[in-house]
């Protein structure tokens, strides 16, 4: 299989967000929409396995986030809240309400704020492995994110198919998840300097006031899931607390790391596509 055939049938464009010319996948239609927000130095491949799954019942949209894979930069900054605010504009620019967002660690993150700012845009919420339940000061005290940021970092300062491929083997627990056409299309989309500068931007941003604090979480008023990786590099309790905060129903995902949506498709995408037609009844 490849990326073509993964996104068979897809509808790929760019739409004016603000200025920001801001790539777009869509597939399948229907009363549902789901919205899918990749992490940090992402990108919408990262929902390759999901994509056309979650469309045979639904509508199905990804994008890439602000200054991510091919949508375009800005001349502000990157913090959380830059890149909600523009993921809040790309929804408004698409007619997007009443949806399932979901969202892998950054997009996890940004999810939330969405749904925090704006109650009409979002039905439910999941959050797989999420970013933002912890300072970056606590997260880089544990060795292993401490081991996992370094080579994100060394990626995108120097994106040799080595270095990207250490990144994104480093997101899954069975290596051979990752394939040569997945490392050289993220090669390519960090290549450029501008690219590189936006991923430092990310990284150096101050996002200590948007953090998923037990007060945020617990403002959520609407039916929320959080996946995590049985092997993730947020410690289990970090993730229990959250989900208990923010009244959500916590699934592990065995055998997985970062990536759950990857290594276990065919069960991330069940459990997607039963929350969200009925979000009230969370998975067991």
């Amino acid at each position: 299989m490849s990326l073509w055939t993964d996104f068979l049938g897809c509808e790929i464009r760019w739409v004016d967000v603000r200025g920001v010319p801001t790539r777009v996948l869509s597939a399948g239609q229907g009363e549902r929409t789901t919205v899918l927000l990749h992490g940090r130095g992402g990108h919408l491949e990262s929902w390759r396995a999901n994509v056309s799954a979650l469309a045979q019942t639904q509508r199905v949209v990804a994008f890439d986030l602000l200054g991510h894979g091919l949508t375009g930069r800005h001349c502000g900054g990157y913090s959380v809240d830059d890149l909600t605010a523009h993921a809040e504009a790309t929804l408004d620019a698409l007619e997007i309400s009443g949806a399932l967002l979901c969202g892998q660690s950054l997009g996890g993150w940004v999810a939330a704020r969405l749904a925090l700012r704006r109650a009409d845009l979002a039905r439910a919420l999941a959050m797989i492995v999420p970013a933002g339940l912890q300072s970056e000061a606590q997260r880089l005290a544990d060795p292993v994110t401490a081991a996992a940021y370094e080579k994100g970092g060394a990626a995108f300062k120097e994106p040799s198919l080595g270095a990207v491929r250490d990144r994104l083997e480093g997101l899954v627990c069975d290596r051979a998840a990752i394939d040569d056409e997945l490392v050289q299309t993220r090669r390519l989309l960090y290549w450029s300097p501008e690219a590189r500068a936006v991923h430092r931007a990310v990284r150096a941003a101050d996002n200590n006031s948007s953090l998923l604090t037990p007060e945020a979480l617990g403002c959520l008023e609407l039916p929320a899931l959080v996946l995590h990786g049985e092997h993730a590099n947020t410690p289990l309790e970090v993730a229990q607390r959250a989900a208990e905060q923010a009244g959500a129903r916590l699934v592990v995902v065995s055998d997985t790391k970062q990536w759950p949506q990857l290594e276990r498709a065919d069960e991330v995408n069940e459990l997607l596509t039963k929350f969200a037609f009925q979000p009230e009844v969370l998975p067991v």
